[in-house]
């Protein structure tokens, strides 16, 4: 620095320190905690968030996001990235009508971003660039709150009815079917006075951005009712069958319902291979055929159902065969390991893949209800061969897969002491105390001299 400049530095820094200490250290500053803040502020048109509004409407039959972008009148270069950048994430080439999409545009009307939902758990957003950033894709799950609930019933005509009560009776009814599909027939074995209780997941959704598309009518707003969880326990007493169901899992990704004992609900054979109206003829050494007349033996069981209901595999195998098969017409065998033979006899028509020399999961759709081969209508012809010889499939001894591991005990043990106490808590009609009920106006009884 020149010499000759150095007194003005001097005198410079002479002025300012006294200044800046007189505002530090001025009596009454202390009393006024944000004169320095209001002395930084930004402008107003600086320091107010941007203004944006949403958009929303859906794909639509038939249309697409090409189209929605056409109706956006988007450039050609950015209908091309949003296109690609979609195509990465989704498919686009069987997005359902419901998807919809969410346009968020600034206070000038420019576009920001595009929200796609193609499905109710989640949704793309894809940001535009601006001239400072590229485009962005986001690929968000939806927020999902759980609470746990109870519920129970009496059978008086079936578990549906037991559970009429509750706002999810269906859904709770088809999953307290799978649980129990190994050891409570539902179609046949509740008996009235049996009673059913579940303890079960409720979700509903948590916070959504401000910029979520609408899903067909899937839960859209917080707090609206996502679906039912997982059932956590369960339990059937009845005069028939008595089971008992505690949901275990490792914590990770592994899960399944056992017994109180540790013994899987999971049998090796399902008690029936589909859903039926009725059992029209059961397992006899002697009866009469109802096409020839004659006294013969009926080695299966006949279950009447709808044309076209889907019949499922009721134990892991390979199929042996797949065509026509005498009396029986359109048929399936399965062998089980070297022991078990099943056979599924007057199908309508067999499902896709379905051919000899393929594995099967238990479950797995077969065919559907016909009445082919030698049939009066529609039902299913179902036999089980055991080395050969054919048993009765309502009867047959039903051993379950393996049992519960060693490591797994004792999340066991904590389903057990968790769940337990509240399905005992769950009150139904059986529970009423007769001894101290009171009695209706109508069932009063006066005693003589009272």
């Amino acid at each position: 620095m020149n010499r000759t400049h150095r007194p003005f530095v001097l005198l410079g820094l002479c002025v300012l320190i006294p200044v800046g200490a007189a505002y530090r250290f001025a009596p009454g500053a202390a009393d006024q905690p944000d004169t320095l803040q209001r002395a930084v502020e930004f402008p107003a048109a600086m320091r107010t968030a941007p203004e944006y509004s949403v958009e929303r409407f859906f794909i639509g039959q038939g249309g697409s996001l090409a189209a929605a972008c056409d109706r956006l009148s988007l450039t050609a270069e950015t209908r091309r990235l949003v296109l690609e950048t979609a195509d990465r994430h989704l498919d686009l080439r069987h997005l359902s009508p419901r998807t919809g999409v969410a346009v968020r545009r600034d206070a000038d009307g420019r576009i920001v971003s595009l929200a796609i939902r193609s499905a109710p758990d989640r949704f793309l957003r894809i940001t535009l660039p601006d001239g400072r950033s590229a485009l962005r894709a986001e690929l968000l799950p939806l927020a999902v709150q759980t609470r746990v609930e109870t519920t129970g019933g009496v059978v008086s005509t079936s578990v549906a009815q037991a559970l009429g009560h509750s706002a999810h009776n269906h859904t709770l009814t088809q999953a307290y079917a799978d649980i129990f599909q190994w050891d409570v027939d539902l179609l046949v074995d509740p008996r009235p006075g049996d009673e059913v209780k579940l303890v079960y997941e409720v979700e509903t959704l948590g916070a959504v951005a401000a910029d979520l598309p609408r899903f067909g009518d899937a839960a859209s707003e917080p707090g609206e009712f996502v679906g039912i969880g997982r059932i956590l326990a369960a339990t059937y007493h009845g005069a028939v069958a008595d089971a008992t169901a505690f949901w275990v899992e490792d914590g990770v990704a592994w899960g399944n319902y056992y017994d109180g004992d540790g013994r899987p609900l999971r049998k090796n054979f399902l008690r029936s291979p589909l859903n039926y109206r009725r059992i029209s003829s059961g397992f006899s050494q002697a009866r009469r055929h109802p096409v020839t007349r004659k006294i013969v033996p009926h080695h299966g069981i006949d279950f009447a159902a709808a044309s076209g209901t889907p019949i499922t595999a009721t134990a892991d195998g390979r199929i042996v065969s797949v065509g026509w098969d005498g009396a029986l017409g359109q048929a399936v065998r399965l062998r089980h390991g070297s022991t078990y033979v099943t056979v599924y006899g007057h199908m309508r028509s067999f499902a896709r893949g379905i051919k000899p020399g393929v594995e099967v999961r238990q479950g797995q759709v077969l065919g559907y209800v016909g009445s082919t081969g030698r049939a009066t209508g529609p039902h299913l012809h179902y036999t089980v061969l055991h080395h050969g010889r054919p048993i009765n499939p309502m009867t047959m001894k039903n051993p379950s897969v393996d049992p519960l591991e060693d490591r797994m005990l004792p999340w066991l043990a904590e389903s057990r002491r968790r769940y337990a106490p509240v399905l005992a808590a769950i009150r139904t009609e059986r529970h009423v105390d007769v001894a101290t009920r009171q009695p209706a106006a109508s069932e009063t009884t006066v005693l003589s001299g009272s």
